[in-house]
C-alpha cells in the first residue's frame, strides 16, 4: 500500500518551520545517514507544495550551528522557487565559507 509522504506526516509535529514571506513551511527529518566523512539528512518540506530534499553536510552534524546551516540552505532553496519538488543540496564546508 503506497502512502503519500504528506499524508503520513499529516498531524505530526514538524521538527522545524521556515517562513518565507508570509508562507510557513513545515520541515520533517525522516532520515540521517553517514557515508564516510559525510552526513546525508533527508527531509520532507511541506508548504504550498510537498517536497523532499537531501542535504549533504560534513560529519559530524550534532551541533546547533550545523543544524541552523542546514535550515538556512533549505530556506535558500525554497526562496529560489524553481518549482521542483525534489532537491539535493550541499552544505558548504566551514573552511570554504571562511575563504
Amino acid at each position: 500500500m503506497k502512502q503519500e509522504l504528506a499524508q503520513v506526516l499529516e498531524g505530526a509535529a514538524a521538527h522545524a518551520t521556515v517562513t518565507v514571506g508570509d508562507v510557513r513551511w513545515n520541515l520533517y527529518v525522516f532520515g540521517v545517514s553517514r557515508v564516510g566523512g559525510d552526513m546525508f539528512v533527508q527531509m520532507a518540506v511541506i508548504g504550498p507544495r510537498n517536497c523532499t530534499v537531501t542535504v549533504r553536510a560534513r560529519a559530524p552534524i550534532g551541533n546547533r550551528l550545523t543544524a541552523r546551516r542546514v535550515l538556512a540552505v533549505v530556506r535558500e532553496w525554497i526562496i529560489a522557487d524553481d518549482g521542483s519538488t525534489q532537491a539535493f543540496l550541499e552544505l558548504p564546508d566551514l573552511k570554504e565559507l571562511a575563504s
